[in-house]
Parts: C-alpha cells; structure tokens; sequence
C-alpha cells in the first residue's frame, strides 16, 4: 500500500516523508500538511473504518485522512480527506461516534459503499492535489 501511495504522489510530483516525531497516528508529512494513513479493503464486509478521536487529535487545516481503497487484493484509488470534514452534519460518509462514558472510545467512522463512492470521489487524490500544493 506505502508503495501504491508513493507512486501516486510521485505522479503528482509531491513526496511525503516518515513523521519521526509527534503523536501515534499521524504517519507522513507532505511539507507542513500531516497525513493519516487508513485502508478499506472493498472485496470483504468491511464498509466502513473507524478512526479514534484520541489517535487523530485536534481536526486541523493541515491534517488530512489517506484512505487508499483495496481492491481484489490491490490498492486502487486514494482518497484524501481533510479532517475538517469529518463534523460534517447531515453526511452519508462522515459519522462521529461519541463515547460521553468511555471517552477514549469516541471515533470518526468514514462509510464506504456503492452509495457512497460518488460522493467520496470529491475527495479523490486528484480533486484534491491542490489542498496538498496549497
């Protein structure tokens, strides 16, 4: 999947490092933009992935959900989601799950099927370069 990704990135002409430091979770920096790498395996049940609230920290301008989709054992497309949009209401794709007895276990679930694909495309990698660029 890491290689899949780079290659993406690298056709785009950017290039993200290892964060050495900093909190679990926030795995890659792409200049001052911080990424958070998830996959969704589509062939299996799995329609949705859940993110912990306290892995991700603070929803930022700069920090950006990688969701690389698998496909018959391949990654395929990736997405890239600012995680500013994850409070969004009324949304098929974000759900936030909050956990008011057991705060640790609050999460952002992000849903993907085949209702929802259409409006993930909005984030695909190449809708969304320029966010990386900026």
């Amino acid at each position: 999947m890491l290689d899949f990704l780079k290659s993406e990135l690298k056709n785009l002409g950017l290039e993200f490092t290892t964060k050495i430091d900093g909190r679990e979770g926030v795995d890659f920096l792409i200049g001052n933009n911080q990424l958070y790498l998830q996959s969704i395996d589509i062939d299996t049940t799995q329609r949705s992935i859940k993110i912990s609230k306290q892995e991700l920290g603070g929803l930022k301008d700069n920090l950006f959900i990688v969701l690389v989709s698998i496909i018959e054992k391949q990654p395929r497309v990736v997405y890239l989601i600012p995680s500013k949009q994850l409070p969004q209401p009324d949304s098929n794709i974000f759900i936030e799950n909050e956990v008011s007895l057991m705060p640790n276990l609050s999460n952002w679930e992000i849903k993907v099927s085949s209702n929802t694909i259409p409006e993930l495309a909005e984030y695909s990698l190449e809708n969304m370069i320029d966010k990386l660029k900026a």
